[in-house]
């Protein structure tokens, strides 16, 4: 694979704002006695009025959707399903629907803050596209924090074990550990969405000490 770490470490992005979970882990605790999936649709639409940006595309829920996700929700059923060629294929299983939230809103959110769409409209759409996927991964931390701290810390260990291993097969690093040792990189990589420095620094340091 291509070493772009000099583009990576070069991207400047306009710093956003910081704002605080929006929707409590409290608030998704109350779902869980839902057993319908239209109830739970309206319960989740409604909860996520409360967030500062908009659903860029929500699943389906119920009723299948060529090329594109369903959320299934029955009694002992609480599924991410994708749909192709007449048929759905099971993506997430989740235990309840505090997780199968999580997974929605993974979906359903931007893919870009604002100040990465500003960096990804100057970049190739295909010789760019791993830098393009970095903007994204930055992107759904941000995004996750602002619905609560629960979501933004799973997002983070997600897309920072993502970071390290691409820049393994970047070559930059010879393994995952030595690249989460890194600083530089990782926090890097947690500013391209526009969190400021002393922000991603901050998380970087909680990761270290997790």
């Amino acid at each position: 694979m291509e070493n772009y770490e000099s583009k990576l470490l070069s991207v400047i992005t306009d710093e956003m704002p910081l704002t605080k979970g929006c929707i409590p882990y409290a608030d998704f605790s109350s779902l869980v006695s839902i057993k319908t999936v239209d109830a739970y649709e309206r319960a989740l639409h409604d909860l996520a009025k409360k967030l500062p940006y908009k659903m860029s595309s929500w699943p389906s829920f119920g009723q299948y959707s060529e090329d594109w996700f369903r959320v299934e929700v029955g009694e002992f059923k609480r599924e991410l399903q994708y749909c192709e060629r007449g048929s759905c294929q099971v993506i997430e299983r989740c235990e309840n629907l505090i997780d199968l939230s999580y997974q929605i809103l993974n979906i359903a959110s931007p893919r870009l803050t604002p100040s990465a769409v500003k960096v990804a409209d100057t970049l190739d759409q295909i010789k760019d596209q791993r830098l393009l996927i970095w903007l994204r991964m930055s992107s759904k931390i941000y995004h996750m924090y602002l619905i609560n701290s629960y979501f933004g810390i799973r997002m983070l260990n997600a897309n920072v074990t993502w970071m390290c291993e691409e820049l393994v097969r970047m070559g930059v690093f010879g393994n995952t550990s030595d690249a989460f040792k890194s600083e530089m990189h990782i926090v890097k990589g947690l500013m391209l969405s526009g969190l400021p420095k002393s922000a991603a620094s901050s998380l970087y340091q909680e990761l270290q000490n997790a």
